[in-house]
């Protein structure tokens, strides 16, 4: 199945290649200028002078093509293996129709004829991550994002790193927000670049509750001589959370954020399974932000941060999850005040039905009067007339 980030790449707005090989191997590349996509697993590409091309696909029927996303400029490879062609029927006359048009527009009254319409099963998929490096963000950009973190999720002392560092092992700091002694302290960071190099190693969502305690125990066991972290103080933090930003096997950034007070604010509020979904939809996004004017990119990461909230909402809140179409509306209408009977009245329902979904309510929601339904629908944001 195609990738659905990859779809655009078939539009045409850029040039691709195709590479085959002759029975002894040799290679041949040609230029193509658009590849059809047929279905999820099958694409065209149209043959005006594809002699040799053919030839070889009579022999060794794998090719490899190249195309190009307009949307984030990322190239994405393409295994196929070559079905058949048809010069006749309806892909025939899509891929004809197409090629007689753009002709048409760029003026052009002799183009090659359509001699067939190739058609391939794909076999594999892969983004060339690694032909992209122009792309990778720059570091004003991770300024950017570690501003929309403090203003959507009160990640408030942060920052991100890079796990390619000039030597390995040791992780690059790349921007940081509201980190004490930063610029001046040389120790600010010694607690989060240990993180960012264990998360580098591990790709995981790393959280750390009550470290100041712990950290102080393992020093007094300490004898080895090697240089470690200062043992904690009163001021320092009580807990650390970080996670890789991934897209497509590449970690283009990691975050690390600390926390004053423990089991308090977004460590508490949010599971490791909100800061997975949020690592890969920061991830996508970092694939992608070079194509993203400088002055829109605090805008697009706020977007980012408000998706996976609603995601992460849609996905777990039992509101939406457990509480059927009909148990929603009652509860709505609990929240505006409304008694069983002019809930009844207002839904066509009979005074029973509402007090069984009550019932229902009250179980799934895990609440026991009306003022904590109210409440629980105030305090989630979710609008009287929403569910209509």
């Amino acid at each position: 199945m195609l990738p659905e980030e990859m779809v655009p790449a078939f539009e045409g707005a850029y040039p691709s290649v195709m590479m085959t090989a002759d029975a002894e191997g040799m290679p041949n590349v040609v230029n193509l200028s658009r590849v059809w996509l047929v279905d999820p697993q099958h694409v065209a590409i149209a043959n005006q002078m594809l002699n040799k091309t053919l030839r070889n696909l009579s022999v060794h029927p794998l090719a490899t093509i190249k195309l190009a996303n307009p949307v984030d400029l990322v190239h994405w490879e393409l295994e196929a293996r070559y079905t058949g062609f048809v010069s006749a029927g309806e892909w025939f006359e899509k891929v004809q129709r197409d090629l007689q048009t753009v002709s048409w527009m760029a003026g052009i009254d002799s183009a090659p004829p359509l001699k067939s319409v190739l058609l391939f099963e794909i076999t594999g998929v892969r983004k060339c991550v690694e032909e992209a490096r122009h792309l990778l963000p720059e570091p004003e950009t991770f300024s950017v994002l570690l501003k929309a973190l403090a203003e959507g999720l009160q990640l408030n002392r942060s920052s991100v790193w890079s796990d390619s560092g000039e030597r390995e092992g040791e992780p690059e700091l790349l921007a940081s927000i509201g980190v004490p002694g930063a610029g001046a302290d040389r120790t600010a960071f010694v607690s989060m670049e240990r993180l960012a190099a264990l998360v580098a190693r591990e790709r995981t969502v790393t959280r750390l509750r009550n470290i100041r305690s712990q950290m102080k125990y393992m020093h007094t066991l300490s004898d080895s001589g090697v240089a470690t972290p200062q043992a904690p103080g009163p001021s320092s933090p009580s807990g650390f959370l970080a996670f890789p930003c991934i897209a497509a096997d590449t970690v283009f950034g990691i975050i690390c954020c600390e926390e004053m007070e423990p089991d308090t604010g977004v460590f508490a509020r949010w599971p490791d399974d909100f800061f997975r979904l949020l690592a890969r939809m920061l991830g996508e996004t970092l694939a992608s932000i070079a194509v993203t004017p400088q002055n829109e990119r605090l805008s697009r990461f706020r977007q980012v941060v408000e998706r996976t909230k609603l995601q992460w909402k849609k996905e777990t809140d039992p509101f939406l999850t457990a509480l059927s179409a009909r148990e929603r509306q009652v509860a709505l209408c609990v929240a505006k005040g409304l008694t069983n009977a002019e809930i009844a009245k207002t839904l066509f329902i009979s005074h029973r039905t509402v007090s069984t979904h009550m019932e229902r309510i009250f179980l799934k929601l895990q609440l026991t009067s009306r003022a904590a339904l109210t409440r629980y629908v105030v305090e989630n944001g979710y609008e009287v007339d929403e569910f209509k």
